[in-house]
C-alpha cells in the first residue's frame, strides 16, 4: 500500500472519529512527516526498504563465451567499474 492511500485511509479514519465521540478532537495534519517512503531518510538506511535478496550462480566461462558473447574477465572488470566504482560515486 503507498504512502497516498495510507493518508486517505486516516483522513477518512479522522472523520468519522470526528463525527463518533471525538467531536472536540483538533486535526493538525494528516501526516507526521514519516512518509519518507521515496525520500532519502536516516531510518531507510537503518532499517532498509523492501525486501532484500541474495542470489548466486556460477556461470561456466565457455557458456559466458558461447551465450553472452563476452569473457569471464570483462565481465568481472565491469562489475568492478559500475557496481562498485560507479555505485560509491553515486553515493547508493
Amino acid at each position: 500500500m503507498g504512502m497516498n492511500m495510507i493518508s486517505k485511509g486516516v483522513e477518512h479514519a479522522l472523520d468519522v472519529m470526528m463525527s463518533e465521540g471525538f467531536e472536540d478532537m483538533n486535526i493538525v495534519s494528516v501526516s507526521g512527516n514519516f512518509c519518507i517512503d521515496k525520500k532519502p531518510a536516516a531510518i531507510n538506511w537503518i532499517d532498509g526498504r523492501g525486501k532484500s535478496v541474495v542470489a548466486e550462480a556460477i556461470i561456466p566461462a565457455d557458456v559466458v563465451r558461447d551465450v553472452l558473447k563476452s569473457d569471464v574477465d570483462t565481465l568481472v572488470d565491469l562489475n568492478i567499474s559500475k557496481n562498485l566504482i560507479g555505485s560509491a560515486m553515486a553515493a547508493s
